[in-house]
C-alpha cells in the first residue's frame, strides 16, 4: 500500500514529521442461522495499510480489530414504495457508520493534530489515521456507494454495459 500514490498524496496533506496510518475497513453481513431463528450479525473490522499484507492476511497475527456490530434490525415496510425502502435501509448504515468511523474522522484530520502513538520499534509518532479502503463484496458495495444492485458501484454503468467485446480490451 505504501508504493502507491494515495499513500503519498496523504502524506503531503498532512503537517511535517506527522506519519499517515491508512486505515482499511471491512464488513459483511452474516447469517448466523440457517434454518431457524433467522439471526444475523453484522461486524465491522479494521486493520492498517502499514502492516504488510502477508501479516494482515493472517488470523493469527490478530491485525484486524472489531470495531463495530451494525444493526441488523428490519425497517418497518408500512406502506412504503421499495425505493424508499432501499433509501431508508442505506440511510440507516451510513448514519451508523458515521457514528462508528467518527473518532478516526477527528483523529485524521490534519488541522487537529494527529494522535501520538507508540510503534513497534517503541518510538512515540504523531499519527494521521485516514480512512484508505473499505473492502466488501458486491452487496456491501452497493450499499456503502449508494448503487443500485446490478450497476457498478465505481462507474456508474448498468451490468449490461460492463461486457467486452473481446477479452483484453
Amino acid at each position: 500500500m505504501w508504493t502507491g500514490g494515495f499513500w503519498n498524496a496523504a502524506q503531503s496533506a498532512i503537517p511535517e514529521g506527522g506519519t499517515v496510518a491508512p486505515v482499511i475497513i471491512a464488513s459483511d453481513k452474516t447469517q448466523l442461522t440457517q434454518f431457524s431463528g433467522n439471526k444475523a450479525a453484522y461486524p465491522v473490522y479494521l486493520t492498517i495499510g502499514n502492516l504488510p499484507k502477508s501479516l494482515r492476511r493472517k488470523p493469527k497475527m490478530r491485525a484486524c480489530v472489531l470495531i463495530a456490530y451494525l444493526s441488523v434490525d428490519k425497517i418497518s415496510k408500512g406502506g412504503i414504495s421499495k425505493t424508499e425502502l432501499r433509501l431508508r435501509n442505506y440511510e440507516l448504515f451510513h448514519r451508523s457508520m458515521a457514528v462508528v468511523l467518527e473518532p478516526l474522522k477527528a483523529a485524521g484530520n490534519p488541522k487537529g493534530g494527529g494522535v501520538e502513538m507508540v510503534g513497534g520499534d517503541g518510538a512515540v509518532r504523531r499519527v494521521y489515521p485516514i480512512l484508505a479502503a473499505y473492502v466488501a463484496d458486491y452487496p456491501e458495495q452497493c450499499l456503502v456507494s449508494c448503487t443500485k444492485y446490478g450497476m457498478c458501484p465505481k462507474c456508474r454503468r448498468r451490468a449490461d454495459e460492463l461486457e467486452l467485446p473481446t477479452p483484453g480490451e
